[in-house]
């Protein structure tokens, strides 16, 4: 007799296993006019698997579904919904990484096998306390986010995570080094690297106000290097950057805004000029010496300034605004900041060559680099 195929049943489908790697799903699903009728379907891979593929089309099909649990929850409505949006351009890349390890780290292990009916304001409380207020401010947020898709399809009748809850002591918060340079200081560090590899991305971050990412991005065919009435200028468009780790850039910046044209004056933008015609067009400014791109951690483990290199950021709006004495709006438009209303967000699209003039007409009124 041939020998009887492993089957697992239950009130609602069963599993059954046609050979080594391939599974079979018998269950009751609603079709296009919503009457029941037995449906199938095989699942390729290991009995894990088909079991995860089972418990999909439960909650899909079935009345009697039972409540999904927190990990169900995120890995099918939050995740997607995320990933969707840092496609869309709504989610920085940067961010959703930030999601995932707070879900790896802090939610999963004490939730994930939890269904989500099931959690309670105190055991949340209790969870709370036992984390330093950062990972419990990015946890929270992340099972809140879980809660609001369970409540939204009807599995809970609220969202625990909306209750007021006693957060961890700002004591546990490791503290973040606020200090910029002022204009001095800042020529001051830039002698200290000059000629280093990561020279230009300092230059970009310092005098042109970009992020570390967006500072490691641009090639050297990027930058519009010209003299307006004197002055030297160079305008770079900020369409990539570079993420923490891998060796390409990607096109997805921290918002819509932030793509946008970058301008470097004075002294800054002659060395700029003075580096990208030292190197092929298409080699990235800040190479790694065959062409190649440079990441933010090998930036990081380089950068041995004063201050993180994520506050040249900070020292550029600074000087930019108090001693340049730019208007806000020209600020917050070459920073890629969101315009404070419709006709900013919307209407008001100045080209790099116009925004290169404003900067270098206030320049040589106040030349602050000498």
């Amino acid at each position: 007799m041939p020998r009887k195929r492993k089957q697992k049943r239950s009130a609602w489908a069963s599993i059954a296993q046609v050979d080594e790697s391939t599974w079979r799903i018998r269950y009751w699903g609603k079709d296009a006019d919503g009457q029941y009728k037995r449906r199938s379907k095989t699942v390729r891979g290991t009995r894990l698997e088909a079991d995860k593929v089972r418990s999909e089309l439960m909650l899909q099909h079935s009345d009697d579904a039972p409540c999904p649990t927190v990990a169900q929850a995120w890995e099918r409505w939050v995740l997607p919904d995320m990933e969707r949006r840092v496609e869309d351009g709504d989610l920085a890349p940067k961010s959703l990484e930030q999601y995932r390890s707070a879900w790896r780290k802090h939610v999963e292990p004490t939730w994930g096998s939890v269904a989500c009916d099931a959690v309670r304001p105190l055991a949340v409380q209790q969870w709370i306390s036992k984390m330093g207020r950062s990972p419990a401010i990015s946890a929270t947020q992340v099972l809140s986010k879980v809660m609001d898709y369970a409540v939204r399809y009807e599995f809970c009748d609220h969202n625990p995570m909306r209750e007021k809850y006693l957060m961890p002591s700002q004591s546990t918060v490791e503290k973040q080094d606020p200090g910029i340079w002022d204009v001095a200081q800042l020529m001051d560090e830039w002698d200290s690297c000059r000629g280093a590899w990561y020279e230009p991305a300092f230059i970009l971050a310092a005098f042109g106000g970009m992020r570390v990412g967006e500072s490691l991005a641009p090639l050297a065919g990027d930058v519009d290097a010209m003299v307006l009435d004197g002055v030297d200028v160079c305008a770079i468009p900020v369409i990539n950057q570079m993420p923490n780790r891998g060796k390409k850039p990607t096109p997805k910046l921290k918002t819509r805004q932030s793509e946008r044209v970058a301008v470097v004056v004075g002294p800054a933008a002659r060395r700029l000029a003075e580096i990208a015609a030292s190197i092929p067009a298409d080699w990235p400014l800040t190479h790694d010496g065959a062409g190649g791109f440079q990441n933010q951690t090998r930036l990081s483990r380089s950068w041995t300034g004063a201050h993180p290199f994520r506050n040249l950021r900070n020292s550029y709006q600074t000087w930019h605004r108090y001693d340049l004495r730019a208007p806000r709006w020209l600020t917050k438009r070459l920073m890629g900041h969101k315009g404070e209303d419709v006709e900013d967000a919307y209407y008001d699209r100045p080209d790099g060559a116009r925004l290169a003039e404003i900067v270098a007409d206030l320049y040589r009124e106040r030349p602050v680099f000498g």
